[in-house]
């Protein structure tokens, strides 16, 4: 996955250093776009995989593409003009935010990553065409010699291509070849509650940036529950838990959240946060 990431960063700086050599050809509303282009889908690729590779921290993610989105829509526009720098910076912001949140929604980010590579190579190729074509009337064209955006053109995006795809597969690759050690079960041992006469199972759900853990929690059929949702002051929206199979809707405030289920019956009831963004089950035997 960080081989994708310095594949998005390598790629936009080659950018940023062909735009600065046409800086002289191009016009301030050509300048305008190429900045905006350059910034918006550099943060937007960038913030999806920190999302990813920070393990659902929107905070991180969105720092780290949104710095990097604004400075590359800068470097990119300040050349031209300075309405270019602040409509490539003004897009980096953007682009960051909302790549980091898309980041952090996903649990199953892989296809998404393909697509927003892909997304990225075609918008790519047809930044180098328009500054290509806003160039054309160079000396080198005039006279019918291969101008830096052909060569670039027939060598970089080849590159580009092949590098991106194969920096989507490798990091992907890794990913899921990454063993994972399963979250352990909670055990659940009856004892004798203190505010009931009746006998209770215990169990500690962990709720923090990263999710419910454990993922599946077996419990005992016939036997009521205390469930304690221990939660971290930045769990975001993972404070607010429901199901609808357990009737539960609860806002959770940091630290200890007791939850008190009736005897349940054999099967896996789900629940899920209040954006419908992490899930967990829990499996009653």
């Amino acid at each position: 996955m960080w081989f994708n990431v310095a594949a998005i960063v390598l790629v936009t700086v080659a950018c940023i250093g062909f735009t600065y050599n046409k800086r002289k050809r191009l016009t301030c509303m050509t300048g305008m776009m190429i900045a905006m282009t350059i910034g918006m889908m550099s943060s937007l690729s960038l913030g999806l995989l920190l999302g990813v590779l920070f393990k659902h921290d929107l905070t991180q993610a969105t720092i780290g593409a949104v710095t990097f989105g604004a400075l590359a829509g800068y470097l990119a526009g300040k050349p031209i003009s300075l309405m270019a720098a602040l409509d490539g910076m003004m897009a980096g912001i953007m682009g960051g935010m909302m790549g980091a949140m898309l980041g952090v929604m996903l649990l199953v980010p892989q296809t998404m990553i393909w697509f927003v590579d892909f997304l990225y190579v075609v918008i790519t190729l047809l930044l180098i065409k328009l500054i290509e074509e806003e160039t054309a009337t160079s000396r080198e064209a005039k006279h019918g010699q291969p101008s830096y955006a052909r060569t670039f053109g027939m060598f970089g995006v080849a590159l580009l291509v092949a590098g991106l795809l194969l920096a989507a597969k490798f990091g992907l690759f890794q990913q899921e070849q990454t063993p994972t050690t399963p979250a352990p079960e909670s055990a659940v041992a009856p004892q004798q509650s203190e505010q009931t006469s009746g006998d209770f199972q215990t169990a500690t759900v962990n709720v923090s940036t990263s999710g419910y853990g454990p993922q599946n929690l077996v419990l005992k059929a016939g036997v009521p529950t205390k469930i304690n949702f221990k939660t971290q002051s930045n769990a975001g929206c993972l404070r607010q838990v429901q199901s609808e199979s357990l009737g539960l809707d609860k806002i959770l405030e940091a630290g200890d959240n007791y939850v008190t289920l009736q005897a349940l019956k054999p099967g896996t009831y789900q629940y899920a946060c209040g954006m419908g963004m992490y899930s967990s089950t829990i499996t009653v035997k």
